[in-house]
């Protein structure tokens, strides 16, 4: 049966991929159209060679007896409820799996958006610092190699350049990345989840088949009732259809599940990237990892300024670069929007008992044909107006009000902040383009297996 059955095999993974593969909205109900039209044309070829066929009675089905066979699938059930049961499984997994990707890339193109809004929206004053911090010490005829800026100087500079950006986009970022965890955690990674079935469609199709073999008498005599007794043509795969079915061993690729926990512990560490973006920077090899004897902007000395806390409130008493309350350019807002969005997405990817897959579906469909720029009627709205209120008051969970004159704070005694390593902003963004490597595994599990 595994000549004849291979085709239809390649086929309903080859649609299984699309799916999964797909950038625009598909119907969902396709692909349940596809298992049943799958199961219709396997029924022919499983009852002919698992149920009807004998040692002694070798030989090709006629093509009007095929048909007939597919018209009678419906009534007969020859595989009982697997058929609908895999649909119904592939579904809800595939459409959760898309969903996931689509927030993976969609979290990405948010990345690359604020780079180039953080580009192309730079202050004067902070295009001045930038510069000052970065070039000076070379313009004055000193060897960059040997004079790096202050690790201080560094973190003000920068703190006070993105405090509009990672004020405004570290809470609804650090949301989308909690939702993309729960969702991979408690749906990705789940018995009903893409890569078990996946891996379960095997299986599934050996009992579709036992299932009809054990019922093989009873199964024939309803079908010589509908088609009649089948007239054999001579057998073309005679040498290969006498030999009993084997067992084969599915090599797959690397264990999916490996590659989920990789892409968990990355992405965890991506929860703070706005937050902790200026502390990537200032790490790096060309700044100074203390502050002294290094270059403060105006000479080589110890820098002795007070190091601003992060925050938007804060950075009003920066001494480097002091916030400009107006200069959040409407674009940001913009991002916002789609990062609620996205939240949005995953949450109506979530299974629940008293909604189906077209259900879902219109949910999705909805959020697509919302416009984009501006918070929709059904958006968290408080969740929405207290990030305004922050990025303008500075009164978000990040923001400390800070008093620079505080006897608490000695200007001599700067600390070089300690955090927990992570990525590099350049390497997180690639991370995140290459997200959905887990899903992919899916993909090539498929491809694999055919």
């Amino acid at each position: 049966m595994e000549p004849l059955s291979r085709k239809l095999i390649i086929q309903l993974y080859s649609e299984i991929i699309s799916h999964l593969k797909a950038t625009e909205p598909v119907n969902l109900y396709s692909l349940e159209d596809v298992i049943h039209k799958f199961f219709v044309h396997l029924f022919p070829v499983a009852y002919h060679q698992a149920v009807h066929l004998s040692k002694n009675n070798y030989g090709e089905l006629h093509e009007d007896y095929i048909n007939c066979l597919k018209h009678t699938f419906d009534d007969l059930l020859p595989f009982g409820q697997i058929p609908k049961e895999l649909a119904r499984n592939l579904m809800q997994s595939v459409q959760t799996a898309r969903i996931f990707m689509q927030a993976l890339h969609q979290s990405a193109e948010v990345l690359s958006e604020t780079d180039e809004l953080y580009a192309s929206h730079l202050s004067a004053s902070c295009q001045k610092h930038l510069l000052k911090m970065s070039y000076c010490p070379s313009c004055t005829g000193l060897p960059k190699a040997h004079i790096k800026p202050c690790y201080s100087y560094c973190m003000n500079v920068l703190r006070g350049c993105s405090a509009q950006y990672a004020g405004v986009l570290d809470s609804p970022w650090s949301n989308v990345v909690d939702a993309i965890d729960n969702l991979v955690t408690t749906h990705i990674r789940s018995d009903a989840g893409i890569v078990t079935i996946i891996k379960q469609l095997d299986s599934k199709l050996s009992e579709a088949i036992m299932l009809a073999m054990e019922h093989g008498p009873d199964l024939e005599n309803k079908v010589k009732k509908t088609c009649g007794t089948p007239k054999l043509l001579p057998s073309l795969t005679m040498t290969n259809e006498g030999k009993p079915l084997t067992q084969h061993s599915v090599k797959w690729a690397s264990p999916a599940d490996s590659e989920i926990l990789r892409f968990l512990s990355t992405i965890d560490k991506s929860k703070e990237f706005y937050s902790n973006i200026v502390n990537n920077v200032c790490e790096d090899e060309d700044i100074q990892r203390n502050d002294h004897h290094c270059w403060t902007g105006d000479r080589i000395g110890d820098y002795t300024q007070l190091v601003m806390t992060t925050g938007i409130d804060t950075q009003r008493y920066n001494p480097e670069v002091p916030l400009e309350p107006d200069a959040q350019p409407n674009k940001l807002n913009e991002l916002v929007d789609k990062l609620l969005k996205i939240r949005k997405n995953i949450a109506t990817a979530i299974p629940s008992p008293s909604r189906n897959i077209n259900e879902i579906q219109n949910d999705m469909a909805g959020r697509d044909d919302e416009g984009s720029g501006r918070i929709t009627d059904d958006m968290e709205d408080d969740e929405y107006n207290s990030l305004q209120e922050s990025s303008g008051s500075g009164e978000g969970p990040t923001s400390t009000p800070y008093d620079p004159m505080s006897p608490a704070h000695n200007p001599e005694e700067n600390e070089i902040e300690q955090r927990s390593s992570s990525a590099k902003p350049t390497v997180l963004i690639l991370g995140c383009l290459k997200c959905s490597a887990a899903i992919v595994l899916v993909i090539s599990f498929l491809t694999c297996r055919l």
